[in-house]
C-alpha cells in the first residue's frame, strides 16, 4: 500500500489516552471553543461515540460535536507514540498538495474513501463532467449507475462502466490503486473515457491521412481529419449513420463512403476508380524487390554453389558473404537430401515444387524453411542455376507440433475423463466418450441418431433449441435429469459450446453427473428442515451471529429478548442488547471463537430487553460453518427466575445468619430502646433499611438507616404503633415490612424496606425477629415486676421487724401491769392491759396484710 502524507496537518494532536496536546486553533473555534480550554480536555469530552478507545488504537474515523450540536468527522491515525487526528472534510486540500504534480493531468482523478466518500476530484474531472462540487458525496449518489459494480471495481483494480453525465452517455475505464493518506485508507480512482482513447488513436493514424476521415459516436462527432473539415459543413451525417456502404452528394460532387471500423469512423472518397489507380501505384512503388524482401533468397548455380544472397539469410545468422561460395547441400539436413535431389532433377525439367524440410542455421540449431524453387534458364531454354526462396515455418512447424501433441493429449484427457465429453453435428452424435458410455449404458451406435432419447420426451424441443443455441455461437449451461438404458434416471450439469470438428460446425457437449450431490443436496434440504422445526419449537432461544449480523434466529429468540432479528441487526451491534457490564467481554469472546480460538463455550449474562427489563441468560455457544463461511451459533436460556431465586436465597442466608447472631444478643439488653437498636444494626448488615421507634408517653425515635425519609417513617410508625397486625406496603417504589410491638405498658415498630420485596420466608423470618423482640420486652417487664415484688418483700420485711418492735413495747407494759397488778383495782388494770391489746391488735393486722402482700408477691414470682 503506497503511504502518503505526514503528521504535520493535523486537527488535533494527542496523547496514546485521548488527552489533547495540540489542535489547529481555526477547526477549534468552528466548533464553538476556544484553544485554552480545548487543550485541557480529551477527545472523550467532544464525542458520544463508544467505540473511541478502540479508534485511539487502532485508527478509524470518529464524529466529534461542536458546541452548537453540528457534527465534525475526524480521522485518527497514531505513528506509535501520538494518535492525530485529521478533518475528513479537509482531505481534499491535502490530497490537492500531495498530488500538486498531476492535479491538472488529463485523467479525471478521483480520491474515495472506504465509505465511498469521495474525498477529492482533480480539475479535469470537474472540466470534463460539468459537475459541481463533489467532495463529501458518496460515489453512487453522484453516480447511480455505479451503485452494482463500485465494490468490485474497488476490489479488482480496475475496469470499464459507463456513466451517464449531464445527460450524456460515457463508457470510462477506471484503475484503483489503493493508498493510505495521513494514515487513511484511500482509493485513488484515474478515469478516462473509452472515447478519449479512440480519438487519440484515430489522431495517430488518420490527422494526415490524404482523403476525409470523421468517427461518429452516441450520435455526435467525435472526430475528424483535415481533409474532412470542408466536407463536414455540407454533409448530413444523418444518411450515413448505421451504414456500411453508400454514397452522398455534395453539390456537384459525389462522394463514396465506407464504414472502415465497427465504432462509427467512415472514409469519403471522391472519386473511387481514381482512388483505385492510386492505391495501385502505390502497391508498384512498394512492391517487395530481392533486396528487402523478407524472405531469404538464394541465387545458386547449376552445382547447388551459392552466387548471391539478399540480407535476409541474417534470420539464419549469417552475412551473405558468409553464405556466398559454399554450396546449399550442406546446410540440408541429411534426411532431406533424397527429396532435395529429386526435386532438383524435377525442376531441370521444368517442374516446380515447394516443399518443406530442416537446415542448419549458424548457431548449429534446426529450422524449418519452405522452399520454393525456380530455375534459371538461358535464351535456348538450358538450366544453369536456380534461385530459391526460403520462407522460415519453424514457429508454425512447432506449433503444428504442439497442435498434433495437443490433440492427443485432449484425446488422452477425453478419453480417461470422468466427465461425459461428446459432439453434435448435423442433428447426430458423431463422437461420445468412455465416461458417456458409462454414465448412459449406451454404445455411439445406439444413440447416434436417437441421441435425445436419454431425456424425457418432454423436453425434446427444450433440447434441441439448446444446441441451436450452442451452434449460433452461445454456450449454454444448463441442468437436467437424464434416464440410463436401463431407465434409471439420473442428474447431470451440462454445458454446450460452439466449436469446428473436423472443419464443420458442432456442438461440444460436456456433462457432470451430480446425482449424488442432488440426492445429498435433499437429504440436506429433508435435515435443514427438520433442524429449523427443531429450532422453531425449541423452548430456548437460538441465533447464529456472522460477521457482526445475525443471520438467523428463531422465535424463542424475539420472545425472550422483545426484538426481531430485524430490529437486533439496526443495532450498532448485535449484542448491544447486553447490559453494558458484559457487552466488551462478550463481544470479544464471539470474535475470538468465529476466529476458531479456544474461549468458554458456556456463561451467564445479563441483557436488557426491548422493553427495559433485565433478563439473565445462560448461554451455549459454538463455532460453526454456515454456507461455507465461520459462524457462531448461540443457544439461550432465561434463567432470569433461578437467578432471583439464588439471590433470594442469599439474602435469605445471610439473613438468617444476621437474625440468629440478633437474636442472641437482644436477649442481653436491658432496655426496649438498646433492644430496638440491636434489632436496626443487624438488619442493615443483611442489606436492609430500618426504622425502628418506640411509644411511652410519646413517640421515640431508636434508630434509622441514612437515606430513608425520617418524615415519612415517623408518620408510618404513628399509624402502626397501636396495631398488632403484620402488614407489608408499597412506599416510593419499595416494599416496607411493618412489625408492630408491645409489652402491655411500652409500644414499638419495626419498619423494613427492601427495592427487591420479601420472599415469604424472608417475612417469615422477620416475623420470628418480631416475635423475638416481643419475647425481650415481655422478659424485661418481667424483670422489673421482679425487682419490684423483691423491693416490697424487702420492705416487708424491714416492716416486719420494725412491727415487731413496735409489739415488743405494748407486750413489755402488759408484762410489767402483771408484775404490779397489785398496785391496780382490777377495773384499771384490765383497762390498762385492754388498751395494749388493742395495739398489739392493731399491729397484728397490719403485719397480716403485709404477709397476704408478701404471700401475692411470692406466687407471682413463682409463677
Amino acid at each position: 500500500m503506497l503511504k502518503l502524507g505526514d503528521s504535520s496537518q493535523y486537527t488535533f494532536k494527542l496523547s496514546k489516552n485521548g488527552e489533547i496536546i495540540d489542535a489547529d486553533r481555526g477547526f477549534v473555534e468552528k466548533m464553538g471553543y476556544d484553544l485554552d480550554s480545548i487543550l485541557s480536555a480529551t477527545i472523550y469530552d467532544l464525542t458520544e461515540d463508544s467505540g473511541i478507545k478502540e479508534r485511539l488504537e487502532s485508527g478509524g474515523e470518529v464524529e466529534v460535536v461542536g458546541v452548537d450540536g453540528e457534527s465534525y468527522h475526524l480521522h485518527l491515525y497514531s505513528d506509535g507514540e501520538y494518535v492525530y487526528a485529521y478533518d475528513v472534510s479537509k482531505f481534499c486540500e491535502v490530497l490537492r498538495s500531495i498530488y500538486a504534480g498531476v492535479w491538472d493531468f488529463y485523467y479525471g482523478l478521483l480520491f474515495v474513501d472506504e465509505q465511498k466518500r469521495i474525498l477529492a476530484a482533480n480539475n479535469t474531472f470537474y472540466s470534463f463532467t460539468g459537475l459541481e462540487r463533489v467532495e463529501g458525496k458518496k460515489l453512487h449518489d453522484v453516480f447511480p449507475e455505479l451503485s452494482q459494480s463500485v465494490d468490485e471495481i474497488l476490489k479488482r483494480g480496475e475496469g470499464e462502466v459507463s456513466v451517464k453525465i449531464n445527460n450524456r452517455l460515457f463508457h470510462v475505464r477506471v484503475k484503483v490503486r489503493e493508498v493510505s493518506v495521513l494514515g487513511k485508507r484511500v482509493y485513488e480512482v484515474l478515469a478516462r473515457t473509452l472515447t478519449e482513447e479512440k480519438v487519440r488513436n484515430l489522431r495517430s493514424i488518420f490527422d494526415d491521412f490524404r482523403y476525409p476521415v470523421v468517427a461518429l459516436f452516441a450520435d455526435e462527432i467525435v472526430y475528424h481529419n483535415k481533409a474532412a473539415e470542408n466536407l463536414l459543413s455540407e454533409v448530413d451525417l444523418k444518411s450515413v449513420k448505421g451504414k456500411n456502404l453508400g454514397s452522398v452528394r455534395v453539390g456537384d460532387k459525389e462522394y463514396l463512403f465506407f464504414k472502415i471500423a465497427k465504432d462509427g469512423v467512415y472514409l469519403f472518397v471522391e472519386d473511387l476508380d481514381r482512388v483505385l489507380r492510386g492505391l495501385e501505384e502505390e502497391l508498384v512503388q512498394y512492391k517487395l524487390s530481392f533486396e528487402n524482401s523478407v524472405d531469404a533468397i538464394i541465387i545458386v548455380d547449376r552445382e547447388g554453389t551459392i552466387i548471391h544472397t539478399n540480407p535476409a539469410v541474417k534470420l539464419h545468422g549469417y552475412t551473405p558473404e558468409e553464405l556466398i561460395g559454399r554450396n546449399v547441400f550442406e546446410f540440408i539436413h541429411p534426411s532431406h537430401l533424397e527429396e532435395v535431389n529429386k526435386a532438383v532433377e524435377e525442376g531441370r525439367g521444368g517442374k516446380f515444387r515447394r516443399m518443406e524440410l530442416r537446415i542448419r542455421d549458424k548457431s548449429g540449431s534446426l529450422r524449418w524453411v519452405e522452399v520454393v524453387g525456380v530455375p534459371i534458364r538461358t535464351s535456348d531454354g538450358e538450366v544453369t542455376g536456380g534461385i530459391l526462396v526460403l520462407r522460415d515455418v519453424t514457429t508454425r512447424k512447432e506449433l503444428q507440433q504442439k497442435l498434433v501433441e495437443s490433440e492427443e493429449l485432449y484425446r488422452t484427457l477425453t478419453e480417461n475423463s470422468h466427465s461425459g465429453i461428446y459432439v453434435i453435428q448435423d442433428g447426430e452424435l458423431v463422437y461420445m466418450n468412455k465416461a458417456t458410455q458409462d454414465y448412459t449404458g449406451y454404445t455411439l451406435d445406439e444413440l447416434r441418431k436417437e441421441w435425445k432419447k436419454v431425456f424425457d420426451r418432454r423436453i425434446w424441443d427444450e433440447v434441441e433449441r439448446a444446441v441451436n443455441d450452442a451452434l449460433s455461437g452461445k454456450v449454454i449451461q444448463t441442468f437436467s435429469k437424464y434416464y440410463t438404458k436401463s431407465g434409471e434416471g439420473r442428474y447431470a450439469s451440462f454445458v454446450l459450446s460452439p466449436i469446428t470438428f473436423r472443419g464443420k460446425p458442432a456442438v461440444l457437449g460436456n456433462f457432470i453427473d451430480v446425482t449424488s450431490q442432488v440426492l445429498a443436496e435433499k437429504k440436506l434440504r429433508e435435515s435443514e428442515e427438520l433442524y429449523r422445526t427443531l429450532a422453531e419449537h425449541s423452548h430456548t432461544g437460538i441465533f447464529i451471529i456472522q460477521n457482526d449480523k445475525v443471520v438467523y434466529g428463531n422465535e424463542k429468540l424475539r420472545e425472550i429478548l422483545g426484538y426481531t432479528i430485524e430490529e437486533v441487526n439496526s443495532l450498532e451491534h448485535p449484542y448491544k442488547v447486553l447490559h453494558p457490564d458484559f457487552y466488551d467481554k462478550v463481544v470479544e469472546r464471539y470474535r475470538a471463537r468465529e476466529r476458531g480460538e479456544e474461549v468458554p463455550n458456556s456463561y451467564e449474562v445479563k441483557v436488557l430487553t426491548k422493553d427495559g427489563k433485565e433478563k439473565w441468560l445462560k448461554v451455549l455457544a459454538s463455532r460453526i460453518s454456515y454456507r461455507g463461511k465461520p459462524a457462531v451459533m448461540a443457544n439461550i436460556a432465561d434463567i432470569t427466575d433461578l437467578k432471583e431465586r439464588e439471590e433470594m436465597l442469599k439474602r435469605l442466608n445471610l439473613l438468617l445468619r444476621v437474625t440468629s447472631v440478633c437474636s442472641r444478643e437482644i436477649s442481653q439488653e436491658k432496655t426496649e430502646f438498646k433492644i430496638l437498636s440491636t434489632v436496626r444494626k443487624h438488619l442493615e448488615r443483611a442489606g436492609l433499611e430500618v426504622a425502628v421507634y418506640l411509644y411511652e408517653d410519646g413517640l421515640i425515635l431508636a434508630g434509622i438507616s441514612r437515606g430513608l425519609d425520617e418524615e415519612k417513617c415517623e408518620k408510618m410508625a404513628m399509624e402502626h404503633i397501636d396495631s398488632d397486625e403484620i402488614k407489608v406496603e408499597k412506599v416510593d417504589g419499595k416494599e416496607v415490612l411493618i412489625l408492630p410491638i408491645s409489652n402491655g405498658r411500652i409500644s414499638g415498630v419495626i419498619m423494613v424496606f427492601s427495592e427487591k420485596g420479601f420472599s415469604e420466608e424472608e417475612i417469615s423470618v422477620l416475623e420470628a425477629i418480631g416475635k423475638d423482640v416481643k419475647f425481650a420486652f415481655k422478659s424485661l417487664k418481667i424483670e422489673r415486676e421482679k425487682e419490684a415484688a423483691l423491693k416490697v418483700i424487702m420492705e416487708n420485711l424491714s416492716q416486719f421487724e420494725h412491727l415487731a418492735d413496735r409489739l415488743r413495747n405494748p407486750l413489755a407494759i402488759i408484762k410489767g401491769y402483771l408484775e404490779i397488778r397489785e398496785n391496780f383495782s382490777f377495773d384499771e388494770f384490765a383497762k390498762r392491759v385492754e388498751e395494749q391489746a388493742c395495739r398489739i391488735e392493731n399491729i397484728l393486722d397490719e403485719l397480716r396484710a403485709r404477709e397476704i402482700v408478701t404471700y401475692e408477691i411470692k406466687k407471682l414470682l413463682e409463677g
